[in-house]
């Protein structure tokens, strides 16, 4: 009986160290981000150039050059200094996931 348990474990164990070893990382993504009071497009997670049109995410929220977010459920706030956008549309406040809601 205490195999089967010590299998069961670690296999369950396995599991939930896989997830934490594919997800990926904020800073190894592409997203737009508020710095310095200017909306810069980042490529992998590194500042690539200055946004000068409206970006669509893949989950229909927009964000324009001044740095305003309006969610697809008609939600609109202003992104601040250090937060960004993530090209799937989830809100990042200091390299972690933040609700949309300001």
């Amino acid at each position: 009986m205490k195999p089967l348990r010590f299998s069961i474990c670690l296999i369950a164990a396995t599991f939930v160290f896989s997830q934490f070893a594919t997800a990926p990382f904020a800073a190894d993504m592409d997203s737009v981000m508020m710095s310095g009071g200017k909306m810069m497009m980042m490529k992998a997670g590194h500042p690539a150039t200055a946004m000068d049109h409206e970006v669509t995410m893949s989950d229909g929220t927009t964000v324009e050059v001044d740095g305003t977010v309006k969610s697809k459920d008609g939600t609109e706030f202003h992104l601040q200094d250090g937060e960004m956008i993530m090209m799937d549309g989830h809100l990042m406040k200091g390299g972690r996931a933040a609700p949309m809601s300001h």
